[in-house]
């Protein structure tokens, strides 16, 4: 944070400053309600350029260049075809630079930053170009990478090719990510810009790779918001990478455009490590410690606030409301003499008037009904094993599917919560059963990996991997029970490249070819991952896979399709 010395000067210039803002909203109202005062813009502008001259003794950079734009937007209004957008957002405006002020105020220090969303909504009202979130850092952008890249083992001849593959890998995140698959996507990103990074080498394109993975890493390490600048900044890389694929040599000999370095290396200063490349890219460009992501999303929802999901939040509540009604049955299925079915059943009647308030109206008339039927239970007279005591638990367990069903209309479909159609069976209680296969097949890729990465070291001791063919087999006998079988058939193609080409073959295998391969297990690894955080990274991963696997010569031959 910035620390502002003359706190006395804002302090004393405050009340002037709201003063000004408020008559400048006025004004703006007036105007809004009658178009025909154009003078009221003009007050307005007057009003934004007296804040401004203000903010600039100040030295509050942010303040004075939002108050700049707002000052050309209220001059541009009065030009407008349609002024109501341009005057609403002009309204937001007022409130945020307001707010900022009396943050500044009460936190002595200025985070600039904060203010960058609401200057590119000024921006974009007015059609001009938008200011990067990095506008307000400073950094010296030419400084060289540190330590310097090894030489590129690929001939640059090749690069085009190879880079072809990994830029269909880098879209597959890239899509993931602007979709909101936001963490197993950012995996498949950083990969791709990792082995992009190795085939440039010490090229000086090679330095755009170097800051563009500490950004993603930064970005993963901290589980950062992925806000529409950042996604943009993912997005002009991948403009990058097809300068590669389209002029090969020529891209790997030209600069490392600045802007995307400079935003990089700020993506960079905003993470809690400074270890690995991150730590290297920090070093290299003399980065100092900040604030970080988590705080500046902190002090943006300070001024700001913050939402949650309602429909999640219902879900969750009446989750814990049913688990309590099936905590009372079991207790008196087991005998215990003092459940209290009067009040069991107003438990029941909250939970229909619930699943009315989120459209489950069969369910809610059902639960209704029982509970008329529970209300004259008395205790000593329930079998439970009769057939009313078994209704109202299969009752309980169709607003239980319910529930899960609303959910699920909120949340990314996927290959492992498909539909079930049985519906004595818990959703709930199948999902679990799927993710747990799910993770002992994320387990069994983990150990594979580990073992690919010992055969390299060892120079290609074959030893290491032994186990690896009846590890594959196991994952797909998992893949099989999720009929996942898209997934199985390309890990199926990994196991018999490896029994035939590595355990069988004479000669080790390149490291490209090991990299290859590396490739499709890492794509069903992430697919695997995204369904474990029910943010699907879709099928396209598995695209990336396939061409990993036809590049070493064991193309995967796809089921027909069902008519």
């Amino acid at each position: 944070m910035v620390a502002i010395t003359n706190t006395t000067s804002l302090t004393f210039l405050k009340d002037e400053l709201d003063a000004t803002l408020s008559q400048a909203e006025s004004a703006l109202e007036v105007f809004s309600e009658d178009t025909s005062r154009s003078g009221e813009l003009k007050v307005c502008a007057e009003a934004f350029h007296q804040v401004r001259g203000i903010c600039q003794i100040l030295e509050l950079p942010a303040a004075a260049l939002m108050a700049e734009e707002m000052e050309l937007v209220a001059e541009a209004i009065g030009r407008s075809v349609t002024p109501e957008r341009m005057v609403g957002t002009l309204g937001n405006a007022i409130v945020l630079l307001g707010r900022y002020l009396e943050y500044v105020q009460l936190k002595n220090a200025a985070m600039p930053e904060l203010l960058v969303g609401g200057i590119n909504e000024l921006r974009r009202s007015a059609g001009k170009p938008l200011i990067a979130e990095s506008h307000f850092f400073r950094v010296d952008v030419t400084r060289e990478r540190q330590p310097p890249a090894a030489p590129a083992s690929t001939p640059r001849t090749d690069v085009t090719r190879l880079c072809r593959r990994m830029r269909h890998m880098y879209q597959v995140g890239l899509l993931g990510v602007l979709r909101g698959e936001s963490r197993t996507s950012l995996k498949l990103v950083s990969r791709a810009l990792a082995r992009i990074d190795r085939l440039c080498g010490d090229a000086p394109m090679g330095r755009l790779w170097w800051v563009a993975r500490a950004a993603v890493e930064a970005l993963l390490a901290d589980e950062m918001r992925l806000t529409p600048a950042r996604k943009q900044l993912l997005s002009q890389f991948d403009r990058q990478i097809k300068r590669l694929v389209y002029e090969g040599e020529r891209a790997l000999e030209s600069d490392a455009p600045l802007l995307l370095v400079k935003e990089s290396v700020y993506l960079v200063s905003l993470a809690t490590q400074d270890q690995g490349l991150i730590g290297e890219v920090k070093r290299a460009f003399s980065v100092r410690p900040r604030f970080t992501d988590g705080a500046l999303q902190e002090e943006l929802s300070l001024m700001s606030g913050a939402g949650g999901s309602v429909i999640r939040t219902v879900a969750t509540a009446l989750k814990e409301e049913l688990n309590d009604i099936k905590s009372t049955l079991d207790m008196a299925a087991q005998g215990a003499a003092d459940t209290d079915y009067g009040d069991l059943a107003d438990t029941l009647v909250r939970l229909a008037g619930t699943l009315v308030m989120i459209g489950q109206s069969r369910e809610a008339a059902q639960i209704r009904g029982r509970a008329d039927q529970v209300r004259q239970w008395r205790n000593g007279e329930v079998d439970p094993e009769g057939m009313d005591f078994h209704a109202l638990v299969d009752d309980l367990l169709m607003v239980e599917n319910a529930v899960a069903t609303l959910e699920r209309r909120f949340a990314p479909a996927d290959d492992i919560n498909r539909e079930v159609r049985n519906t004595r069976i818990s959703l709930y209680q199948l999902d679990e059963a799927r993710m747990t296969v799910v993770g002992e097949c994320r387990a069994g890729i983990s150990l594979t990996k580990r073992s690919l990465t010992s055969f390299i070291d060892s120079q290609g001791d074959r030893m290491h991997l032994s186990n690896v063919p009846s590890v594959l087999v196991g994952v797909s006998g998992g893949l099989m029970f999720l009929e996942l079988d898209r997934a199985r058939a390309i890990l199926e193609g990994c196991r018999q490249y490896i029994e035939q080409s590595m355990l069988t073959g004479s000669g080790a295998p390149v490291r490209e070819q090991m990299e290859t391969l590396a490739d499709a297990i890492t794509s069903i690894d992430y697919y695997l991952e995204s369904m474990e955080e029910h943010k699907p990274i879709g099928d396209a991963v598995l695209e990336v896979a396939e061409e990993s696997l036809a590049e070493l010569g064991y193309p995967v031959m796809r089921a027909p399709q069902p008519a």
